[in-house]
């Protein structure tokens, strides 16, 4: 301490001098006591802030979408013409392409950016209301999914977004829906001509092209009978050979989608084909060839009229149409030649390009073509030595069977999808289209079988299956950490916490849940591919199974009474957890499908053989063409109301396969806008 005059005084210096001085130096004490513990307070506050803001940045650098904060800039009219970076997380450069972001503007970026992100942007941080979207970034060449809040003072004109990039799930989705509506329109035409019409109309449509049309490719000659075009285009539905046709001559000496983004640039074609190309107003093209054996069959061609940036998403779609296209007209056309006398039957398929089976009822096989024999390596006298399941995968034998007698006891045509073995003993997958042949009496005395060999699409499909299986594996370890993170900021929350954090951080713990859904349904979905959806079966009471998922489902909705009918049941042999997750399924498919609410019912009976057990709603319905397809992978019912309700298709199905390796079955009756049951029935539990 110093003196007016700057001289030093130690702490007990005036303990004996003047009246009071004795209690001087305990104030001087007690006051440097004060200090110290008010710098040790600093001090702890400061390491204290510290570590929030270590937690912060890990947490803020730990999310698996981008985010970043921006400030809006406006114009003297209070109107939104861009916005600069403050702040972004380690994700953001991975979903936006956009290095060194911070300090510069969307404008200096990417000048091109849409108009309409500003808006947004602006009108958020304007009203300070939140929006969640979606929204395309054609300047990024991207999709986002996006969240965007305003924070601090409204003066600084502040908003937070968090995004992610779902121009990939987006592309999946439009592809899915595409084959979809592919596959639905393919699978009511037999006429090959109709079957090129519809193709090439609907691919014309969806890739947004100015003419689209199928080729038959024969003998050095290309059959176009049908074609879809815009404007005022010309038809050219016609025989040409391909000599005089060298835009398709290019495409098939090249054995693979041939593309051309703008012929007046390219230098894919030589000078003659580019002046062909413009004169014809084919200025962009995809010609995907279809080739088998080496020999091409078909092509499909999309052409337009402008230069276009063909993606590789589109080039692929058009290949698959193209395959599913040449599937469909070789199988409506083997039909044909089906229905044709004996003789002109023998002849024309001989020369199938698909595998074609004549068999009698007994499942000897009577007549094998040349493409069959090819197909399993046998010689067609080998063939007629042998019966359907020698050639038919043993684990698929029963499945075959069930389908064939239905079909000689009833007449009614079937398609299939099964595993047959060559005569190396290797394995194939088929798709089989089987058709009975009729005696003079109209009853069923054999049948043919349209087979063609899909082991390519197969092992797509089981790539798919395995991308989804190591993908979901992967999501799984990062989404639980993120849980994590949720309930530990939850736990730090109390009556201090900021709203709008109490809000987004309940948010968030929402979506976090919603996708570890989703992860488990997609990991069960890959175990059922996979064959290894495991059961831990015991013995269950459904009686107390079903009552306590009804309670639980009832504690998730306000406006539906769900109520649980039971009697005295047997006990059958199930994995309590997998029935469970079925019966949860199931009472949530009846609240969310009869979204006025309402009475649900669950039911249970015994019955001489099985135990069924009856979910009841009284909601939107389900048309009867929809109803044998609503247990299919990633199948959705259409229809404005049942697409307002969200879901990737999977519930279902996973449902429909648990029960199955029950060996039960599962069904539904549905009556639309009347209401829907499902119902699943169990083996009794016999104790030996």
């Amino acid at each position: 301490m110093d003196t007016s005059d700057g001289k030093k005084i130690r702490p007990g210096q005036f303990s004996h001098h003047g009246e009071g001085s004795s209690d001087l130096p305990e104030s001087l004490d007690s006051c440097l006591l004060d200090l110290r513990r008010a710098e040790e307070t600093v001090r702890y506050q400061h390491r204290q802030l510290f570590q929030l803001e270590e937690r912060y940045n890990e947490l803020f650098n730990s999310l698996d979408e981008a985010f970043c904060i921006i400030e809006i800039l406006f114009d003297n009219n209070a109107h939104p013409i861009d916005y600069r970076f403050l702040k972004v997380n380690s994700v953001f450069e991975e979903q936006t392409g956009i290095q060194n972001p911070l300090g510069r503007t969307m404008r200096e970026i990417a000048p091109e950016h849409e108009q309409q992100w500003f808006e947004i942007y602006g009108r958020i941080a304007l009203t300070g209301e939140a929006e969640r979207f979606e929204h395309a970034a054609e300047a990024l060449g991207r999709f986002y999914d996006v969240y965007a809040f305003r924070i601090g003072d409204p003066k600084d004109a502040q908003v937070a977004v968090l995004f992610k990039d779902i121009a990939e799930r987006k592309r999946r989705d439009e592809l899915q829906a595409y084959l979809l509506q592919l596959s639905d329109t393919l699978r009511s035409l037999s006429d090959p001509i109709q079957i090129q019409e519809a193709v090439t109309q609907l691919a014309m449509h969806h890739f947004k092209a100015d003419r689209c049309y199928y080729c038959e490719i024969e003998n050095g000659k290309a059959t176009i009978r049908r074609d879809a075009f815009r404007g005022n285009l010309t038809s050219v539905s016609n025989v040409y050979p391909l000599d005089n046709f060298p835009i398709l001559t290019a495409a098939i000496n090249g054995g693979s989608p041939f593309v051309v983004y703008d012929a007046h640039t390219t230098t894919l074609l030589d000078e003659e084909l580019r002046q062909l190309c413009i004169q014809l107003q084919v200025i962009s093209f995809v010609d995907v060839p279809v080739i088998k054996e080496g020999n091409p069959c078909g092509m499909l061609c999309i052409t337009c009229c402008e230069p276009r940036n063909w993606t590789e998403a589109e080039i692929e779609m058009a290949r698959e149409t193209a395959e599913r296209t040449w599937v469909a007209v070789e199988q409506a056309k083997a039909g044909e030649a089906l229905r044709e006398s004996e003789e002109n039957y023998r002849s024309i398929v001989s020369q199938s390009i698909a595998g074609i089976l004549k068999v009698s009822l007994r499942g000897n096989v009577i007549f094998a073509n040349d493409q069959f024999c090819r197909m399993l390596d046998y010689d067609s006298p080998e063939l007629l030595k042998l019966g359907i399941n020698d050639i038919v995968y043993r684990e698929d034998q029963e499945r075959n069977m069930v389908a064939f007698k239905k079909l000689a006891s009833e007449g009614e045509a079937y398609e299939i999808e099964k595993r047959m073995v060559r005569k190396d003993s290797s394995v194939i997958w088929v798709n089989n289209h089987v058709s009975p042949i009729f005696d003079k009496k109209g009853n069923v005395e054999a049948a043919t079988i349209v087979s063609i060999d899909i082991s390519r699409q197969k092992e797509l499909e089981r790539q798919k299956d395995e991308f989804i299986g190591i993908a979901s594996h992967e999501l799984k370890t990062p989404i639980t950490s993120i849980k994590a993170y949720g309930e530990i900021l939850v736990g730090m929350m109390d009556k201090t916490t900021a709203p709008i954090i109490v809000q987004l951080i309940t948010k968030m713990n929402i979506q976090v849940n919603r996708l570890v859904k989703l992860i488990y349904s997609l990991l069960n979905t890959s175990r059922i591919s996979s064959g290894q959806l495991a059961l831990q079966l015991e013995p269950v009471d459904l009686n107390a199974l079903l009552e306590e998922h009804v309670l639980q489902g009832q504690l998730t909705t306000s406006r539906h009474h769900i109520a649980f009918s039971g009697q005295k049941l047997p006990l059958v042999l199930a994995d309590i957890e997998r029935l469970g997750q079925v019966v949860d399924n199931l009472i949530s498919n009846a609240i969310k499908y009869a979204p006025k609410g309402g009475d649900i019912i669950v039911s249970a009976e015994s019955r001489s053989d099985c135990v069924r057990v009856s979910v009841q709603d009284f909601g939107m319905g389900i048309p009867k063409s929809m109803q044998e397809k609503i247990f299919d992978r990633f199948y959705r019912v259409k229809g404005a109301s049942a697409e307002a309700v969200s879901g990737i298709g999977l519930g279902l199905y996973i449902c429909h396969e648990i029960i199955e390796k029950h060996h039960g079955k599962m069904g539904v009756e549905s009556v639309l806008d009347e209401g829907s049951t499902f119902y699943f029935e169990l083996p009794l539990h016999t104790v030996r």
